[in-house]
């Protein structure tokens, strides 16, 4: 696990990092599992809302996922490739909290069979992800503190 300003980041995943989208891809056979990373739910605050869309739902690259709402953010989890949603989290649809408290476990959010499977190419593994996230987290001043939300 590697760890910047008290942020996690698991190194068995890839990310996706854009504008205000800082989500997580683990890739398990021909499947996806999509989640939103330590900084991103540090940012957000404690989540209130958290509304997935139903499985069957395609999506393309960039297009919500899932809808969360917090006492400072509300807005889109985005597809980080395009694909069609094969599994949905009911644990953290029900406790979004979960979010905050456990977002590279219990906090998945959508499970995706990729459509385009030359974009998982274009997500940043580790190295070049904490490269990012360096920059992004001495920019925004944020230091994750995980369960304290």
């Amino acid at each position: 696990m590697a760890r910047l300003e008290g942020c996690e980041f698991p190194e068995d995943r890839a990310y996706f990092i854009e504008r205000t989208q800082w989500i997580w891809v683990k890739v398990d056979g021909d499947r996806v599992t999509i989640g939103a990373t330590d900084p991103a739910q540090t940012r957000a605050g404690r989540i209130l809302y958290l509304r997935i869309k139903p499985v069957g739902t395609v999506r393309e690259r960039g297009k919500p996922v899932a809808t969360v709402e917090s006492g400072k953010w509300a807005g889109p989890i985005v597809a980080p490739v395009a694909g069609t949603i094969v599994e949905v989290n009911p644990e953290v649809e029900k406790n979004p909290t979960l979010l905050n408290t456990d977002p590279y476990g219990r906090g998945w959010i959508v499970r995706m069979t990729p459509s385009v499977p030359a974009e998982l190419a274009t997500l940043l593994p580790i190295d070049a992800a904490l490269v990012r996230f360096r920059e992004i987290i001495e920019r925004d001043h944020i230091r994750c503190t995980r369960g304290s939300t």
